[in-house]
């Protein structure tokens, strides 16, 4: 009996499992076709039209001293007075402005500045919180914003630069980067406002670099954003080529801005530059034209233009073709051709000739070959 006993009273006690905590507010599986059917679900409205939806989460990111505050600056004056931003028009709402970096009096320097070159009115639904020197724990600090726009009814919220509420953390990180991000996703999903916040590029030229990975730190940055806005340094001075990354958004065709103090003007006479050494290709096709047949200077601009090539692009490019020595001119009819150190045999004037060669690595080696210093005249290096 004892040792019955004995046995009974350490027999382990029977399995409980613990209780799973409750998952907040998380919302149920939909049917696809249901889903498909309901009206009630609309899209949020677009602040920038063709590039910001209210409630989303957008970087504006340049090189340092690009300007990305004058440009987020005019951001907030657009839609505070409904104007158009560059090229796009706006719809008319209150702004936050979280300013993390400018003093409060060359804030009013830029913000009158701006006022004044685009003839606006006072900014009276455009409200600036000047934070510079009192960055805090950023969660906390969102909560702030959520309690203030609760009453306020924000639609655009511009943090200006995003790297100083990364105190004490790496950029480089993705686990930081990730918690940042969330707390800007919780921001927009709260308040309701799109989110906009400036980002520096990495050191270094950006012109070979895929516009998602210009930006500086883990690549968290760019996957993360529903909108990527960039602007990276054109070979004209004081110009920039405007890349966009949407997520939600039909794709648009990269254009060339030229800051023009305080603002930034489209140029629509220069072409975009960046990503697979554009200016290289632009060369290769002007020489490959001359391959055909001489050409006086104009029909050779003609020529281009149907290629795609702008007058101001295809003057810089002649330029450089010619300090480089890769065109001559015939002195007597005015015409440019080729000059012949550059085409060696008449079977690399083939491989630019000819499509079909381009397919393999041998075919991309003769094509090199055959125009060998492009790479000094594309504006790149």
């Amino acid at each position: 009996m004892n040792s019955t006993n004995s046995n009974s009273s350490t027999k382990s006690p029977p399995l409980c499992l613990k209780p799973l905590p409750p998952i907040p507010s998380l919302p149920p599986p939909e049917n696809a076709a249901k889903l498909l059917l309901d009206e009630t679900i609309t899209k949020p409205l677009e602040i920038v039209a063709g590039l910001i939806h209210q409630g989303t989460k957008v970087v504006l990111g340049g090189s340092s001293k690009a300007g990305k505050t004058w440009l987020l600056l005019d951001l907030a004056l657009s839609v505070t007075t409904g104007t158009k931003f560059l090229r796009w028009e706006t719809k008319k709402g209150r702004v936050l402005y979280l300013n993390f970096e400018i003093p409060g009096p060359f804030i009013k320097d830029r913000v009158q500045a701006l006022v004044k070159r685009r003839q606006l009115d006072p900014p009276t639904d455009l409200v600036f919180w000047n934070l510079r020197g009192k960055a805090a724990d950023f969660g906390v600090l969102v909560q702030q914003v959520i309690k203030q726009a609760e009453q306020e009814n924000y639609v655009l919220i511009i943090i200006d630069p995003i790297y100083k509420l990364m105190a004490g953390k790496s950029e480089n990180m993705a686990g930081g980067v990730g918690a940042l991000c969330h707390q800007l996703e919780r921001l927009a999903e709260r308040t309701g406002a799109a989110v906009v916040y400036a980002h520096h590029f990495t050191k270094g030229a950006q012109g070979k670099k895929k516009p998602i990975d210009r930006l500086s730190g883990s690549g968290v940055f760019g996957r993360d954003a529903d909108s990527i806005i960039l602007f990276t340094d054109h070979t004209e001075p004081n110009c920039f080529t405007v890349d966009l990354v949407l997520r939600n958004l039909a794709p648009q065709e990269s254009f060339v801005v030229e800051w023009n103090f305080p603002v930034m003007v489209e140029r629509d006479d220069l072409e975009p530059e960046g990503e697979n050494e554009q200016g290289n290709e632009r060369a290769r096709a002007m020489l490959s034209l001359l391959l055909t047949r001489p050409m006086t200077t104009g029909e050779w601009e003609v020529e281009s233009k149907v290629c795609g090539i702008s007058r101001a692009t295809f003057f810089r490019m002649k330029a450089e073709l010619m300090s480089s020595r890769h065109i001559v001119q015939n002195p007597n009819d005015k015409t440019w051709s080729v000059a012949a150190a550059v085409i060696e045999t008449s079977d690399t004037h083939e491989t630019v000739e000819t499509n079909d060669t381009s397919e393999t690595p041998e075919a991309e080696d003769e094509e090199a070959d055959s125009i060998r210093l492009l790479p000094l005249v594309a504006g790149n290096e």
